[in-house]
């Protein structure tokens, strides 16, 4: 007598779509934001090089569809990227997203969206861990603040747990305010000059100049060091006065 023997078959894992060798195309955004959103290490890095180069200098056309289209949610990927340790995955978020703030429609899209707290928060966080890639998130947020619209929600960012009352931002240690000052404060005076830490601080002073434009924004930076930070940058600048009105802090 024969005995028959079943055998469950093991369920089948979806694979994430692979990343094509060619140069990536507008359409390979949805394949490739599944890769970033469910790979981790060398494989997310490989999907956000792709979104980075479809929005680089020679495809400038593709960065307002990108954001605006209403076809990806491109930013709250990046945003997570933006969360992870140092690496080539959030190097290439932070090149990524500075050629995707450029554009006016885009600006305000990002600061008014969905994705706004995560990706100030986000920017936020690296610049806090004064990391090479700081000065490449203050690029980013100086960026959007070119757009008067954005500059007083942007000084209001002062994240709190989900279900926690909202908390002002000169009293948020994680408030882009008080990030901007801890940044300046770490600096030592007369960071050397084309190092991460000195383009930081270089960056985050234009950002200041742009977001001060506000009256409200103004009194806020009066209540904080940054000021102080600002005369003493200029007080030790080795750069001749005249030089100060097209390169500066």
């Amino acid at each position: 007598m024969k005995m028959l023997f079943c055998f469950k078959k093991k369920p089948l894992i979806p694979k994430s779509p692979p990343i094509p060798s060619r140069h990536p195309r507008m359409e390979d955004i949805p394949d490739l934001l599944e890769i970033i959103t469910t790979k981790k290490g060398e494989k997310s890095a490989a999907a956000v090089k792709r979104i980075y180069e479809l929005c680089d200098v020679g495809h400038k056309q593709n960065r307002v569809p990108m954001i605006c289209s209403g076809n990806y949610d491109v930013l709250t990927p990046l945003a997570q990227c933006l969360t992870q340790e140092s690496g080539d995955g959030r190097h290439l978020t932070c090149l990524a997203l500075n050629n995707l703030s450029i554009p006016t429609e885009n600006k305000r899209v990002i600061i008014v969206g969905p994705s706004s707290s995560a990706i100030i928060g986000g920017l936020c966080k690296v610049i806090a861990e004064d990391k090479q890639d700081s000065y490449l998130c203050c690029i980013c947020l100086m960026n959007l603040s070119f757009l008067e619209a954005n500059i007083a929600i942007m000084l209001q960012h002062s994240p709190v747990p989900d279900g926690s009352f909202p908390i002002p931002p000169l009293n948020n240690s994680k408030s882009l305010i008080r990030i901007l000052e801890k940044l300046l404060k770490k600096a030592s005076v007369g960071p050397k000059k084309r190092s991460g830490k000195y383009e930081g601080v270089r960056w985050a002073c234009g950002l200041i100049k742009n977001l001060a434009k506000s009256e409200e924004n103004a009194a806020l930076f009066r209540k904080t060091e940054i000021p102080n930070y600002a005369v003493e940058y200029v007080r030790y600048s080795t750069a001749p006065p005249s030089r100060w009105t097209s390169n500066s802090l």
